[in-house]
């Protein structure tokens, strides 16, 4: 009987239609194992910032850092100055988390692994990427369990202090997820306010980064409470967010 030398063209496509397949079934488990991955590095940081958050609180006096600006200062993404040493915690340019340098085992803790940074600040690539948590403006004006600004009290299981999010400093002018007016987050949801002109149609998109399976209406957004505990919020337009998770009641 004489040898077969080879494969025959049919056989050829036969296993290159079970490699195809066996591809097919294992790239989208691979991309879910990579999302879950990245949150779970996410939601480790965020805890490892809440102990350190609560540090630095307990050394004064019960309060969390204001800048010398007010509320409206450390609103941007700067950790460094031209020549890499530290930024001053008050400079306009410097992101919320320098004043906790010292309280948090390394800078790298406020950096997202799932985080795109589709936002206007390029003045530093490198920062940007450990700039991936907006923190809530009224911890700022937290003493204790209350906000000294209204006097407002807060359960700290039920308050805010940081989450994913396109912004650093959430200000209360539509970058919250409770809901204002027709949804939540206005301000950057497609055909929003934007910024100086610009506009960032992925803002959504970056605010619920985890577990993405469509551009607007998925994922969830990993939240530091001010108990210490860390939680994810599912995509919503913010009926079932109050706002005294972030202002108080």
């Amino acid at each position: 009987m004489r040898e077969r030398n080879g494969f025959t063209l049919m056989e050829v496509l036969v296993v290159i239609s079970l490699i195809a397949l066996l591809v097919s079934i294992f790239i989208p488990a691979l991309r879910r194992a990579r999302q879950q991955a990245k949150n779970t590095i996410c939601q480790a940081h965020l805890k490892g910032l809440g102990l350190g958050l609560l540090l630095y609180r307990d050394d004064y006096d019960g309060r969390f850092y204001m800048p010398k600006d007010g509320i409206w200062g450390s609103n941007q993404i700067m950790w460094h100055n031209d020549d890499g040493s530290i930024i001053d915690k008050d400079d306009s340019r410097s992101y919320w988390g320098v004043a906790y340098y010292d309280y948090v085992a390394s800078p790298e803790l406020f950096g997202c692994p799932s985080s795109i940074q589709p936002h206007w600040f390029h003045e530093s690539k490198e920062d940007a990427k450990i700039a991936s948590y907006g923190q809530n403006r009224y911890m700022r004006y937290l003493h204790g369990t209350k906000l000294i600004h209204n006097g407002a009290n807060v359960t700290p299981a039920e308050f805010i202090l940081c989450q994913d999010h396109f912004e650093q400093l959430l200000d209360d002018n539509g970058d919250m997820l409770y809901k204002q007016g027709k949804w939540n987050i206005p301000q950057w949801r497609p055909g929003g306010a934007g910024w100086d002109g610009q506009f960032y149609e992925n803002a959504i998109f970056e605010v619920y980064r985890h577990h993405r399976t469509r551009k607007y209406e998925s994922g969830h957004c990993n939240t530091l409470w001010l108990d210490g505990h860390v939680s994810p919020i599912a995509y919503s337009e913010g009926d079932d967010v109050p706002k005294r998770w972030y202002a108080g009641k």
